[in-house]
Formats: structure tokens, C-alpha cells, sequence
């Protein structure tokens, strides 16, 4: 057993093996994945020619979280965590072999891609929320901000190589390759992930149907104001993230004019804004300020991604996408911080399930893009999502103001809530100042 104390260095918290487990298969697959972010953009618009069709891709990426993310946070809750993280990564690495060599030998079609990438969010909507809630398992309770401030740290600081990487390999030998070592990394993940050591925990509602807990995390929810606010600046971020990601290597082929390695470096900048702003954040902010930083995170964020629409220099766009890195990092550390924080222990897997179908709910908004890149050019286009996602971050402080107020501490738990179920107002006294 490790002793902690404030004066700590944020890193210290990997002296816990079983946390340093979760950190470097989540390390490993964080690589993967914004490899893939970018890959996937690059390819579909080589692939097609169409902008609106890199954008549908990225609404395919994110379905499965629409349709089963709900369900998701049930299973993590109801059956053994571990076994289904390291079977969903062996998935998506199975997935990514196949992809790869589909890519490399054969002359796919942009509705087997599609296929593809359907399948693979299946395993990553697994495989997101279910990492989150073993980090809570593996670190003691007032460990938890620094933990998951680490995590998404790293998270942050695998966007440097993974755009890299992609945009490399794809320049010079093509797509399928990307996808080939992407595989590869995450079979190496699933290893890891295979040697952390969890408590057994017991199910929890046994003998009730996974139905009845979804439910009953609606409802949990729903009785909480706070979590919907935090929720409801998830939907934003998400109205906003997947358009400017996928519009980014269309503005970045057509109006900067940069090839795809050089796109992948846009990509990188932005995973640099985001180390150091998550590194500072896991160092030196304080709990009761996480709600602000969260929201007014996301609103620099659609700041600097407004300026990167407007910019047609190529190294005003690296300044402003590293801009936009500091806002993602700022959203993506505070949002699990927040939910995990908030919730109870017994009803984490549930919350993380509704986030999973909020994160999925955003990228519904991408099917405009299309029709927008048509009708107004890809800046405006982007412009005018982005405006979207600002007027709708503003009414969620108006509606749920407690997303701007400080974090008190301490969660309610579910057998509490229960007591007070058709009282809300009761258990938003409870959680706010």
C-alpha cells in the first residue's frame, strides 16, 4: 500500500500496479484510436472524393453508442469488467486486422468500409466505458481526479503520434497498413489489459433483467441535475467534435493545401495543446472547480476550432488547432472526472452507459455537414455547427446552472435515491452548495 499526499507529483499514482496496468493499455489504445480518427477521414475522402461522405462515416463510428450504449452500462455493472475489457479489445484488434488486409489486397467499397467501421465501434462502445469504470476500481477514492486527470493525460499525449503515424503510413504505403499495426498495438493492449488484478465484485441488482437496470439508471439520472448538465455539455461537444474532425482533413487537402502527412501533423499539434493542458489540469486544479473548467473548456474549444475554419494559413491553423487542444483536454479529463465523481459507486457502469448514448446522440447532427459543405464550402459549413454547439452550451447553463457552480463533495447513492425518487429536488440539494 502507496501514501499519498498533495505535494505529490500527479505521476506518483502509477506506483499502484494495477492502475499502472489500466493506464498503459488505455495508453496503448488511445494511440489506435486517433490513428483510426485520422485514417478513417483521409481514407473515406480518397476513397469518395465527398465530404459528405466522411462525415456519414464518422455518424457510423459513433451509431453503436446511440443503440447500445445504455445496454452497455448495464453489462458493466451486472457481469465481470475485466473479462469484458480485454474481450472487446481483442474485437477491435481482430476487426483492424481484417480492415487492414481488406484495404491492402483488395479493392474495397465504401459501403464494406462503412461495415468495417460499424463493427468496430460495436467493440470500442464496449470497450470506452468499461475502462472508465475500472479506473475507479483500481485507485482509492480520493485518488480518482488525479487517476482519470492521468489517464486522459496520456489519452492527450497518444493524439501526437497516432495523427502521425496515419498520415505516415498512408502517404507512403497507403491506409491498410495503419490499420494492420493498429491491430497489432492492440493486441499488445489486450495483454496488458489481461495481467490487471480486480476485486471480485458482486453483481449488482442480481436476479433483476439488464432492461430494469437501464432503467433504473435513467432514472438515477434524471433525478440528478448535475448529471444531466454535464450530460447536456456532452451532447454539445459532440454536436461540434465529430464535424470539425471530419471536415478537418477536407479543409485541410482543399483550402491549406497539405498533403496527408501534413494534415497528420494538424491532427498532432492539436494532441501537443492537449498533453499540456491535461498535465496541468491533473496537477494543479481543484475538485470543486471541475464543473467550471468542463464547461467553459468546451467553450474554448468551439472558439479556436471557429478560428481554424476562418484561417487559409496553413501555420495560423496549427496555432489554432493547438488552441483547440487545450479545450478538448479541459472537456475530456472534467467530463469522466465529473460523472464518476458524482455518481454512485454501484451505479457508475449505468451513468457511463448514458453518457456512451449521449456521446452517440452528437454525431446524429453530422448528416448536415454534407448538405452544408455543398451549399456553403466546408469553413462555413463548420462555422455553422459550431455556432450550433455554442447557443445550445449557453441555454444548458441556463437551464441546469449548476454546471457552472462548484463541485460539492460526495455522491448519492442509489439506495438513497431510491428513498426519494419522486423528490429531485431533494437530491439536488444534496449534491449542490
Amino acid at each position: 500500500m502507496f501514501n499519498f499526499n498533495s505535494s505529490d507529483s500527479a505521476f506518483s499514482i502509477l506506483k499502484l500496479a494495477n492502475f499502472r496496468g489500466v493506464w498503459m493499455a488505455g495508453g496503448l489504445s488511445a494511440v489506435v484510436r486517433w490513428l483510426d480518427m485520422l485514417a478513417i477521414g483521409i481514407f473515406t475522402y480518397q476513397l469518395t472524393g465527398e465530404a459528405g461522405a466522411v462525415a456519414f462515416t464518422f455518424v457510423i463510428r459513433m451509431m453503436p453508442r446511440l443503440i447500445f450504449g445504455l445496454f452497455v452500462g448495464a453489462l458493466i455493472d451486472r457481469f465481470n469488467r475485466k473479462k469484458l475489457w480485454v474481450g472487446s479489445l481483442l474485437f477491435v484488434s481482430l476487426t483492424y486486422l481484417m480492415l487492414g488486409i481488406a484495404i491492402t489486397f483488395y479493392d474495397i467499397q465504401y459501403w464494406q468500409l462503412l461495415s468495417f467501421v460499424f463493427i468496430l465501434a460495436i467493440g470500442w462502445s464496449v470497450e470506452f466505458p468499461n475502462r472508465k469504470a475500472i479506473i475507479a476500481d483500481t485507485v482509492p477514492e480520493d485518488l480518482l481526479a488525479r487517476a482519470i486527470g492521468i489517464e486522459w493525460s496520456t489519452d492527450s499525449l497518444a493524439k501526437i503520434p497516432g495523427p502521425l503515424i496515419a498520415g505516415g503510413l498512408i502517404t507512403l504505403i497507403g491506409a491498410g497498413w495503419a490499420y494492420l499495426l493498429g491491430g497489432i498495438i492492440i493486441i499488445v493492449a489486450a495483454g496488458v489489459a489481461s495481467r490487471v488484478s480486480l476485486e471480485v465484485r458482486e453483481p449488482t441488482a442480481e436476479g433483476t433483467s439488464s432492461l430494469t437496470q437501464v432503467k433504473d439508471g435513467l432514472r438515477y439520472v434524471s433525478a440528478n441535475r448535475l448529471l444531466i448538465g454535464a450530460l447536456g455539455v456532452t451532447i454539445v461537444f459532440n454536436l461540434a467534435f465529430p464535424a470539425y474532425n471530419s471536415l478537418l482533413p477536407v479543409i485541410g487537402k482543399d483550402i491549406l493545401e497539405a498533403d496527408a502527412f501534413r494534415v497528420g501533423i494538424l491532427g498532432s499539434i492539436e494532441g501537443v495543446g492537449a498533453v499540456i493542458g491535461s498535465l496541468w489540469i491533473a496537477q494543479s486544479s481543484r475538485e470543486i472547480h471541475f464543473n467550471q473548467i468542463y464547461y467553459f473548456g468546451t467553450g474554448w474549444f468551439l472558439l479556436c476550432a471557429s478560428a481554424f475554419a476562418f484561417s487559409e494559413i496553413y501555420l495560423a491553423s496549427l496555432l489554432a488547432i493547438f488552441g483547440v487542444g487545450f479545450g478538448f483536454a479541459a472537456f475530456a479529463t472534467m467530463q469522466t472526472a465529473i460523472l464518476i465523481r458524482v455518481a454512485a459507486p454501484e451505479m457508475r457502469g449505468r451513468v457511463l452507459g448514458v453518457l456512451s448514448f449521449c456521446i452517440g446522440l452528437g454525431p446524429l447532427t453530422a448528416v448536415q455537414v454534407g448538405p452544408l459543405v455543398n451549399a456553403v464550402g466546408p469553413q462555413n459549413a463548420l462555422l455553422i455547427v459550431l455556432l450550433e454547439g455554442a447557443m445550445l452550451l449557453i441555454a444548458t447553463a441556463c437551464f441546469f446552472p449548476m454546471i457552472i457552480r462548484k463541485l460539492s463533495p460526495g455522491p448519492v447513492s442509489y439506495t438513497h435515491l431510491r428513498a426519494h425518487e419522486t423528490d429531485s429536488y431533494l437530491v439536488c440539494r444534496l449534491l449542490l452548495e
